[in-house]
């Protein structure tokens, strides 16, 4: 053993995960005061390090979080703290870079949030340790071989396009919504059907002003390519008589555009305030403990009957609130039926908790119209207006918000049966994010505006149907009622996830063909291949043999599918980062310690 030689340690895919897992480990290298060389080599498609692509820098300033100002922070506040004497949470930095007008409870543009993560990175950087070095690789990585206790990492550079291979002794996977995306070759992509949205300024500019647009999804990408193809060619949003806003048009928008999803309903949008403080009544803790000891659960029969519950009693706490009553609990939930029973003798005009109504009001139409979807966003533009303390069905769908940690506990690594985990990730998890996790209500409104400019048209929002004609490449949309429009362009608005029984990312295809992971499989009860990576309890891949290979780790989106909503900039949320790193210094040391232990042994004898 060389005491000489540098430790190399990789990190591919360098947005928020990819700092988080950078500066957990200079934290732990600096706490533990290991003085042996260790150079980290950092791999991102982009120049845009530490941001990523969905934060970079150089977006509009109308592309907007639908994460509140209060709630980003880059650093954790438990030790080994962090190397860096500059901390600051997004608030914070926002007021020392003289935001003052950005309260804690309004959500700023993404390009904001990506300078604050390159900041960040920059405060680590300037007070690295002398043994520390960064190397930078801008290209997309493509493939991982081991040769012997090593790894050889290839990249195709960015400049030169020349493939790149660089040594490494550790891996940390942190590859974002690329884990998931398919590597097309320029060739196969067409002007008139864009499959991936950002750069929106590049990916959108070429759709031309008078053409027809289908625009797949209505989620936040959705809205994101939406404003890119009106405010991004320089709309206008002006406010009425009555504080509605109104569309401008600025003649350079497509004549019509067309979002069409599955279920044609848009999310439901948040106004940025303070979480009620309420406490889960149902899924306790207790409660949670004795059912982790009953893996694998069903969700239909023990999970989603309780989140119901939840639902409906912080529905009606607030409704009897706005009817001047308390509404009370108890763990008999007849007896609570029993309060609402009478509530609604006394008042009959009030509203009514309804499941289905909640997860799908327009559920037995086939179609739906441009009037029908313009009058539920106004519908959810006034709830949300009222806020949790006085609409119940905001006060309601905020509760898995709450749920959401708890259930990810449940959820991770097979703990949900074969049939539930999948039911899971094909219905409820875009259900739960239509609910809880929805854009500002500030572009609601924009996007309601356009709708009434007539820019938008949601005739073809629900179950439409695409369709291609080769001989001129162009597009047809229709729907149920035989209704059919001919359409210029498609945007695929839809962010890649874990596909069943797939890996569409030629990294981790050649991964696998290389037998560094396998695919996990939930084998409970039946069998079901979510499309992910399977990893052990602390993020290390399972190789082709199910042996756990320390070396190789994963953070982030790539763990989607084995763990639960990771597409978050917490630094709580299935913390691998902190694991992975924790091992390496520990590592480090342990050798050091054996070399020098066998000098004292080759000095004795």
């Amino acid at each position: 053993m060389n005491n000489n030689s540098k430790y190399k340690v990789g990190i591919i895919g360098f947005g928020p995960k990819g700092f988080y897992g950078f500066e957990r480990l200079i934290a732990y290298l600096n706490e533990a005061k290991v003085s042996k060389t260790v150079q980290i080599h950092i791999f991102n498609n982009t120049s845009f390090l530490a941001s990523g692509d969905v934060y970079r820098s150089d977006q509009p300033e109308y592309l907007i979080m639908n994460y509140a100002n209060r709630n980003i922070n880059s650093w954790v506040l438990k030790e080994p703290f962090s190397s860096a004497t500059e901390t600051p949470d997004f608030v914070t930095w926002l007021t020392d870079n003289g935001y003052n007008a950005v309260a804690s409870g309004t959500y700023a543009p993404r390009a904001l949030v990506g300078d604050y993560l390159v900041d960040c990175y920059q405060f680590v950087l300037e007070q690295l340790p002398m043994n520390i070095e960064v190397v930078t690789h801008i290209g997309t990585v493509t493939n991982m071989i081991k040769e012997d206790d090593d790894y050889q990492v290839f990249y195709r550079d960015k400049t030169s396009g020349k493939q790149e291979a660089v040594v490494c002794n550790k891996v940390l996977f942190t590859t974002g919504h690329h884990s998931f995306k398919t590597q097309k070759k320029q060739s196969d992509n067409s002007d008139s059907k864009i499959d991936f949205i950002y750069p929106t300024n590049k990916k959108l500019k070429h759709i031309s002003s008078p053409s027809l647009v289908a625009i797949k999804g209505f989620g936040l990408t959705s809205i994101d390519a939406i404003l890119a193809l009106t405010e991004g060619r320089g709309g206008n949003f002006e406010k009425n008589d009555i504080g509605d806003l109104k569309y401008v048009s600025s003649g350079r928008e497509p004549q019509k555009i067309y979002p069409f999803s599955r279920t044609g309903l848009p999310m439901i949008p948040r106004n940025g305030s303070s979480p009620a403080d309420t406490d889960l009544y149902f899924l306790t803790e207790e409660f949670i403990a004795r059912l982790k000891q009953h893996r694998p659960i069903n969700f239909h029969s023990r999970l989603l009957p309780l989140i119901k519950k939840e639902f409906y009693f912080s529905y009606y706490t607030v409704l009897f609130k706005n009817y001047g009553h308390q509404f009370y609990f108890d763990t008999d939930f007849s007896v609570m039926e029993k309060q609402v029973k009478y509530f609604h003798e006394d008042y009959p005009n009030a509203p009514v908790f309804n499941w289905e109504t909640i997860v799908n009001p327009f559920k037995e139409k086939s179609v739906l119209s441009t009037d029908e979807v313009q009058d539920y966003m106004q519908y959810l533009i006034n709830e949300v207006a009222n806020g949790e303390e006085k609409s119940p069905l905001i006060s309601a769908v905020a509760t898995w918000r709450k749920i959401s940690p708890i259930f990810n506990e449940l959820y991770s690594f097979g703990g949900l049966d074969a049939v539930s985990h999948k039911e899971f990730d094909s219905y409820y998890f875009g259900l739960f994010n239509r609910l809880s996790y929805g854009p500002p209500v500030k572009n609601m409104k924009k996007i309601l505006a356009l709708s009434k400019a007539g820019v938008l048209d949601f005739t073809y929002a629900k179950s439409a149907t695409i369709s291609t004609d080769d001989s001129d490449n162009n597009f047809s949309l229709h729907i149920e009622n035989g209704q059919r429009t001919q359409i210029d362009y498609v945007v695929n608005a839809t962010i890649s996830r874990a596909k069943v029984g797939r890996f569409e990312n030629e990294l981790y295809q050649n991964l696998l063909k290389n037998g560094l992971i396998r695919e996990f499989e939930n084998k409970s009860k039946t069998s079901y291949k979510p499309g992910c990576i399977e990893i052990n309890k602390a993020g290390n891949a399972i190789d082709v043999n199910g042996h756990i290979n320390h070396d190789i780790s994963f953070y982030g989106t790539p763990t989607e599918g084995i763990t639960c909503d990771n597409d978050t900039l917490s630094r709580t949320r299935n913390d691998f980062a902190s694991i992975w790193a924790k091992y390496i210094c520990e590592e480090i040391k342990e050798k050091d310690e054996r070399i020098e232990n066998y000098k004292r042994q080759k000095h004795v004898f």
